[in-house]
């Protein structure tokens, strides 16, 4: 195994990093301004006072309440929020005596007094530590919402319990955010591109596909704290995914004591979620861990259709095939978390991942064969029985050391992760009826996967509005997988090697470094920055191998200026890679059914996006709305080749290839937003409209000229302090792609939930899809063929939950008019 000099220095420095930490710095993302709202009419001039909410360890505080008070009258005079490194800013202050108070929930209140003077334009306060807060949990009411979406100058972030509370699964909280589609085998979109990278607490999945798919579903929804949207991330982010990034963070900070829950959702012994979490934190100690169990069967039913033509556009013959059969996934989900504080300044993290996970698919294929006059000619039975297991290990222990907490950072990683995937498929040949076997085929797949990760990173701030951030990250991944065909050709029992059978193997290694500069001017907020990373990827079929090096720059730039209170516009751009999969690259054929075959391309070149962006953001009483224009520029694009007239294996079958097309563009817009009809309804919901253009250059006439459009619409009742009822939907328009059609899709879950024992429990009924919309169309053609396929996945049925939860963090009736209500909404943490 070959690794890259920077991958070997990054593992060093990480590991010397975690054996010996060493004094280091780094500080916080560029301030964000507050927001105020006056009571009398104040002083505004240009001076500003800027901090840092800390706890009593000196880690940050985020989502603070500022509030900046006159002294002689009490008047509002400002306020903010703080955002995830706990910092804020006052601006626009003139000069006088103030009352500074900040409060947190969990937190007691503190108020401090300062002085603006002419002379003192620019204030920056010391750490502002706020002391823990220790009360009974059943003397405690709770008034006040919190907003289901928080905008951040690089994401959004949606509260999981707020968009998806009766989620039973990760998968299940994506489906409710905006902008965010999971189709009926699992598989997530952002804008309607499955290019996406998903992350977990900020370093992202092993997997891809439906391995992803079936590891979200087995991811407890009640440890899943939010979902955070970051489509044009800066140069800090590794460079993978097109559409961009969606982060699920879990919950992971155990209360004081011991914590916990459980929770239970099923429709019957074929379609149930169980789920359970447990905390403790003691001392210097925080452990958390949580354990997950998925099982979902039903019935998938469709159809394909070929219907073929001579060159006079006479129809020749049809091929019906009919489609039904059983399909269940199921599986485990381990995640732990022991964090030690050996001092004030040092943290040692350790994570483990342990997911185990499995599907069967029985599918029934009734094939019957038409002439041009539509006369029956032939008749057969067609069943393939899928196996599939797969196994995750994914273990991260990482450092960080705080010198002056927001001021000086060090923090590095080591991960390493392990997978598994078997796969067994028996296709077999059948009279009609299933009576007589004919032929039979079995394909078994072995792959291994192991990677490797180190990673350093330090941000050192010069002055109050000046950041620096820089680091670098080695990456090794190993990939062996072998694929053995037999045939048994006369339905006999005796079988015999067949001529696709192959071995596979890929290895890569990525080295990158980076550095972003982060700059408050006024009311704007610039950052700048640029990435480096040179890829050696090696890829033998074989006896043959297909090497191949190359370096890659990512520059980003994002600025945001604050036009008002209300009113904030943003602008960023950045470039992104995405690296051919190995399934898009292994040209052996993998069926699908009998009669659809996907084949790879070994020479895919990685496709590369310019990615630009624009942000107007308006928030008010009634909550916010947020409008961002995109346009995507992406060159030797990868895209998936529909030909509906193939010969493989001697078979005549619909291919799925892949190819590098010259161009694509795309634009188009997003907007969000979120209503507050009173304290008892809340909107939330989101449109894209976009259009997609691609060219396939002078060696290729495939291309598309097409507009696509979805919505999205989350709506919620709180009835009483108790009773919720939640509706949400989705609709996604047909739209044209390259060598055919997607038809539309729609769906539509209504939920009640109900909470007992003095809050700790809670009882939840969710009838999901109940119209029976969630299916997939699709039309392919090539001229002389064209071939309609249609599936139908089951998902619709009725849900019954409970949960219950005990040591739940302790929460306060906010005070009634401090803070500056609206103010602007938090960041999210930096997370690499």
């Amino acid at each position: 195994m070959r690794v890259s000099p920077l991958l070997r220095s990054a593992t060093l420095l990480a590991c010397a990093a975690l054996a010996a930490p060493a004094a280091a710095q780094a500080p916080a993302g560029p301030p964000m301004a507050g927001r105020g709202a006056a009571v009398a009419p104040p002083v505004r001039g240009e001076a500003e006072v800027r901090g840092v909410v800390v706890d009593s360890t000196g880690s940050p505080v985020p989502s603070a309440s500022v509030a900046l008070r006159s002294r002689r009258d009490s008047a509002l005079v400002a306020g903010a929020i703080a955002d995830a490194d706990g910092r804020f800013r006052l601006a626009a202050l003139g000069p006088g005596a103030y009352t500074l108070r900040v409060t947190r929930v969990g937190f007691l209140p503190l108020k401090r007094d300062i002085e603006v003077t002419d002379a003192a334009q620019k204030l920056s306060l010391a750490s502002i530590r706020l002391t823990p807060a220790v009360v009974s949990l059943q003397s405690v009411a709770v008034t006040g919402q919190q907003d289901a979406m928080i905008v951040a100058p690089d994401r959004n972030a949606y509260r999981a319990k707020d968009v998806a509370p009766q989620a039973a699964n990760a998968s299940e909280v994506l489906e409710a955010v905006p902008a965010i589609q999971v189709d009926g085998d699992g598989k997530v979109s952002l804008r309607g591109n499955e290019n996406v990278v998903v992350q977990v607490n900020g370093r992202p999945t092993p997997l891809k596909g439906a391995q992803l798919a079936s590891f979200l579903k087995t991811l407890p929804g009640p440890v899943v704290e939010r979902i955070e949207v970051i489509p044009n991330p800066s140069a800090k982010y590794d460079p993978e995914g097109m559409a961009g990034i969606i982060n699920i963070v879990l919950k992971q900070d155990a209360d004081l004591g011991l914590s916990g829950g459980y929770n239970l959702s099923f429709m019957n012994q074929d379609r149930l979620n169980g789920s359970g979490n447990i905390g403790w934190q003691a001392g210097p100690w925080s452990l958390f861990g949580s354990y997950g169990y998925n099982r979902d069967q039903r019935s998938i039913i469709g159809s394909n259709v070929r219907r073929m033509y001579d060159a006079s556009r006479t129809l020749t013959g049809i091929d019906d095939q009919d489609v039904d059969g059983p399909f269940a996934n199921a599986g485990h989900n381990v995640t732990t978390n022991v964090d030690f504080r050996p001092s004030k300044q040092d943290v040692i993290s350790n994570a483990l991942v342990l997911n185990w996970r499995k599907f069967d698919d029985q599918q029934r294929m009734a094939v019957q064969d038409y002439d041009g006059s539509q006369a029956l000619t032939a008749q057969a039975f067609r069943p393939r029985n899928t196996g599939y297991t797969g196994s995750t290990i994914d273990y991260t222990l990482a450092f960080k050391r705080t010198i002056e907490p927001r001021k000086n950072e060090l923090s590095t990683e080591l991960r390493v992760n392990r997978n598994t995937d078997i796969d067994d498929v028996l296709f077999r040949n059948m009279t009609w009826g299933g009576g007589t076997l004919l032929s039979a085929e079995r394909q078994q797949g072995e792959s291994h996967t192991t990677q490797v990760t180190a990673q350093l990173d330090w941000t050192k701030a010069f002055g109050a509005s000046t950041k620096l951030e820089t680091g670098m990250r080695g990456n090794a991944r190993w990939i062996n997988r072998d694929f053995r065909q037999t045939l048994d050709a006369s339905g006999s029992g005796a079988w015999s090697p067949g001529a696709l059978s192959n071995t596979f193997s890929f290895d890569d290694q990525v080295g990158a470094a980076y550095a972003v500069v982060s700059q408050t001017v006024g009311k704007f907020d610039v950052q700048g920055g640029l990435r480096a990373e040179y890829t050696n990827r090696d890829f033998t079929l074989g006896a043959t191998a297909y090497p191949y090096q190359y370096w890659s720059f990512f520059p980003s730039m994002a600025a945001s200026y604050k036009l008002t209170d209300e009113l904030t516009a943003r602008a960023s751009y950045s470039r992104r890679i995405r690296r051919p999969g190995t399934w898009e690259l292994n040209p052996f054929p993998q069926f699908m059914d009998a009669q659809n075959v996907q084949l790879g391309n070994p020479n895919l070149r990685p496709e590369f996006t310019d990615a630009y962006e624009l942000s107007l953001t308006a928030q008010g009483k009634l909550g916010m709305i947020q409008l961002s224009p995109f346009y995507r520029h992406t060159t030797d694009i990868v895209r998936f080749i529909l030909n509906s007239d193939t010969v493989v294996d001697a078979r005549h079958v619909s291919a799925m290839s892949f190819s590098n097309l010259a161009v694509g563009n795309s634009w188009g817009a997003d907007l969000n937003a979120q209503v507050n009809l009173g304290p008892q309804v809340t909107l939330l919901g989101g449109a894209n409209v976009f259009k997609v253009v691609t060219d396939g250059g002078a060696s290729s006439s495939v291309g598309v000229d097409a507009i696509g459009w979805r919505a999205r619409l989350n709506a919620t009742w709180r009835f009483t302090q108790t009773f919720t009822t939640q509706v949400n939907g989705f609709y996604n328009a047909p739209m044209n792609v390259e060598g055919g059609r997607f038809g539309s899709q729609g769906f539509l879950m209504i939920a009640l939930r109900q909470k007992i024992q003095k809050d700790r429990g809670t009882i939840s009924l969710r009838i999901q899809d109940p119209f029976n919309m969630i299916h997939m169309s699709a039309q392919t053609t090539n001229g002389s063929i064209i071939q309609l396929t249609d599936r139908t996945f089951g998902v619709r049925g009725v849900f019954l939950g409970y949960s219950w939860a005990m040591g739940q963090a302790p929460r306060f009736r906010p005070q009634q008019g401090d803070g500056a209500p609206g103010a602007a909404q938090p960041g999210m943490p930096a997370t690499p």
